[in-house]
């Protein structure tokens, strides 16, 4: 049995960065022997093991047979003759293809250090086409690789325009494109993952929203330059509904992506009276929850910011009402009452916390 280091590790180190985790492939070894040895598997088809000290992954070189659509439909040959060699010609990209031994020797069949030092992204083999998954990791990897110049080669270009033609991307589930999506907007660059979809063909056919969409351009960059969180930056840029769907956006960012496109025009607009910020905040929940005001005025001061307008007035006096109302109104004794008496009480006193922060405001 021999074990090497494999994939995004040895990419990372060559560009001189920390690698955020490591992937091994074990050569001449089976299923019964790492079971034997303590790995545990994840899943029962798919050859890759945990290690039971350090909890990495550790894959059997293998081989992969295209039998069905989709990036599930291989048939995997995972017998002790597999060889390395063999192991990285199924992977993605040249770069992605490089494999380092116990004596930290890099062994590179497909010249994956030639294009890291080229800066070229390029597939390994035409059976890059077999999983339409790699169209969209090629668009993550270019976001990724975008601060150290890197580009798609043409030739992989032609391979991901084939994926699409193939109409397997219409295979792929929604956490798996999501996952993609999500990544990209851990890079400095995330409009480099659009742009490729553009450049590839895949938003001619799957998200023609996405082309000469400029507002939706300068959003994306301009907050890719600041200090957004990113639930945050993903529910402010202005994806359609149809978009958000096609990528299987989790709860947490849907509920702030509905939350914004729900009361954000409204926040503009609202008079800064009594009546109307009681309204504001009973309509968002903030009395109950008052967290989601808190993320709604980080969203609002980003969006302020973006368009160049200054409601430094608004904004502060509905952050002072947010730090009165997470430490939790004093209704008093509302057991002994009618319903229509505690709201009419409830009503009174949040009035009066609202005159009370209006007041200070225009002092």
């Amino acid at each position: 049995m021999k074990i090497y280091l494999v994939g995004g590790a040895i990419r990372d180190k060559l560009l001189g960065l920390i690698p955020k985790e490591n992937d091994w492939v074990v050569v001449n070894s089976n299923q019964k022997e790492l079971l034997d040895l303590g790995y545990k598997q994840v899943g029962k088809q798919f050859p890759v093991f945990l290690h039971p000290k350090t909890s990495e992954e550790y894959a059997l070189a293998r081989l992969e047979k295209k039998i069905d659509r989709g990036h599930k439909g291989f048939k995997f040959d995972t017998s002790k003759s597999v060889t390395l060699e063999q192991d990285l010609f199924r992977r993605d990209l040249t770069i992605n293809a490089i494999a380092q031994d116990e004596n930290e020797e890099l062994i590179d069949p497909y010249n994956g250090i030639g294009d890291i030092n080229k800066r070229i992204i390029r597939h390994v083999s035409e059976a890059f086409c077999e999983d339409p998954l790699r169209v969209f990791r090629v668009a993550r990897f270019c976001a990724k690789l975008a601060e150290y110049d890197f580009s798609i080669h043409e030739t992989t270009y032609e391979e991901m325009k084939k994926v699409v033609d193939s109409k397997e991307i219409e295979t792929l589930s929604k956490e798996r494109l999501w996952g993609e999506l999500s990544k990209s907007f851990n890079t400095k660059s995330p409009w480099i993952f659009f742009q490729v979809l553009i450049d590839s063909k895949v938003a001619e056919k799957y998200f023609p929203e996405l082309i000469s969409n400029e507002p939706l351009k300068k959003k994306i960059i301009y907050f890719s330059n600041t200090k957004i969180e990113k639930d945050v930056f993903l529910s402010l840029v202005g994806f359609s509904i149809d978009f958000v769907e096609s990528f299987g956006f989790p709860k947490k960012v849907l509920d702030l992506y509905f939350m914004f496109n729900e009361f954000g025009a409204k926040f503009v607009s609202i008079k800064l009276d009594d009546k109307n910020i009681l309204d504001f905040l009973n309509r968002l929940d903030a009395f109950r929850r008052p967290e989601r005001l808190n993320i709604f005025l980080n969203q609002m001061q980003h969006f302020f910011n973006f368009h160049k307008i200054n409601e430094k007035e608004k904004i502060n006096i509905f952050t002072d009402l947010h730090e009165i109302i997470k430490e939790k109104i004093e209704y008093g004794d509302l057991s002994s009452i009618s319903v229509e008496e505690i709201k009419k009480r409830v009503e009174s006193i949040n009035i009066n916390i609202i005159n009370l922060v209006l007041s200070k405001k225009s002092k």
